[in-house]
This record gives C-alpha cells, sequence and structure tokens, in this order.
C-alpha cells in the first residue's frame, strides 16, 4: 500500500463513479480499492433510490497512478466481493466559470407529471441558474415533490424569477416555493433534545 502525504505536486483528481443494484459493502469495496493505490476521497456524494446504487466521488491519486488502473481495479474488487455495479473513472476537468451568486431553494409541489423537472429546469437554464442539486420523489397518492438547490447570480431579479416560477407552476396546477437557503435550513431545521 502506497501511503505519503497529499500535496499537490505529486496528486492529481479524476471522478469515479459507480453505480447499480444496492448492497452491503459497495462503499467499503471502492474506499479500499483507493485507498490501496495512495489515493484519497477527496469529496463524496451518495444516495440510493428505488434499490439503486449510484456514489460519485472525486479522488486525489498519485500523478503516475493511470486512470485505468483505478477502473480495473474497482471492477475487479466488485466481482471478487460478487457486487453489481458499473464503475466509470474519468478525468477531473476543472471549472473554468465562475458561477458565483446567493444559495436558494426552489421547492415545486403537487399532482404528479413527467414534466415537471424539464419545464422548471428550462427556466432556470435560461436565466444561467446552476443547478447544484436535485430530489425529486412522491410524497403522497400521485403527489410529488422537487426540491431544486440553485445558485442564482446576483445580477438575476428574484423578484421576477419568482414570480415566473409561481406562474409556471400554477399553470400546471402545482405550487412553487423560491427561499434562500439559509431561511430555508433555518425553518426546516428540527430540534431534537
Amino acid at each position: 500500500m502506497r501511503r505519503f502525504p497529499v500535496t499537490e505536486a505529486n496528486m492529481d483528481r479524476v471522478l469515479v463513479g459507480v453505480f447499480g443494484l444496492d448492497r452491503p459493502g459497495i462503499v467499503s469495496a471502492v474506499s479500499s480499492v483507493i485507498t490501496r493505490h495512495g489515493a484519497n476521497l477527496e469529496q463524496v456524494s451518495q444516495v440510493t433510490l428505488h434499490g439503486q446504487f449510484a456514489l460519485m466521488c472525486v479522488v486525489q491519486k498519485p500523478v503516475d497512478l493511470e486512470k485505468s488502473v483505478i477502473e480495473d481495479d474497482l471492477n475487479e474488487e466488485i466481482r471478487r466481493r460478487k457486487l453489481k455495479q458499473a464503475v466509470l473513472v474519468l478525468d477531473f476537468v476543472e471549472p473554468t466559470e465562475n458561477l458565483e451568486g446567493e444559495p436558494y431553494v426552489i421547492s415545486i409541489w403537487g399532482p404528479d407529471r413527467n414534466d415537471i423537472i424539464t419545464t422548471f429546469s428550462r427556466i432556470l437554464a435560461e436565466q444561467k441558474i446552476n443547478i447544484e442539486s436535485l430530489r425529486a420523489f412522491p410524497i403522497e397518492d400521485g403527489m410529488s415533490l422537487q426540491v431544486f438547490e440553485a445558485q442564482i447570480p446576483l445580477e438575476v431579479d428574484r423578484r421576477a424569477l419568482h414570480r415566473t416560477l409561481i406562474d409556471r407552476a400554477g399553470a400546471m396546477g402545482l405550487r412553487c416555493n423560491l427561499q434562500h437557503r439559509d431561511i430555508f435550513e433555518a425553518i426546516h431545521r428540527v430540534k431534537v433534545d
């Protein structure tokens, strides 16, 4: 096992994705391969939807470690553990655009329709608003909730955007709310004693 300090001089990054049937041990399999190569899981996001597993991570790796070696070893470890996932290892691409803005949460709820995400993501794209996180799920009998976490550029008129979102939602039989993330989190914070 390679162990040495993580520095900019001896490391670069790759993006690792693992997708497939959810089973215990997937995160252990991935992290053990990454660690064995002297690499570091810098940032990780993992979710399970309808029994399907998805993991995306930014990995700092030694500059001399080829991404194909990581991918091959991950596939081998998954096979060895009799798991059922697909692996993808890509070059990490540094963002070139500065996507500064304020963090907002856009909640849309009502009768489930197949065009909700398409409609509202198009509105946000037209305003050059970056979606950083999106969750969509059923909430009760034929109803659904979509929660967009977005970075709204300072030059975007928030009142006009909110009006556009509310009007579009209303025309679709839905309801919509736009809140700064700090306010959303303060309102929805649950205190546990």
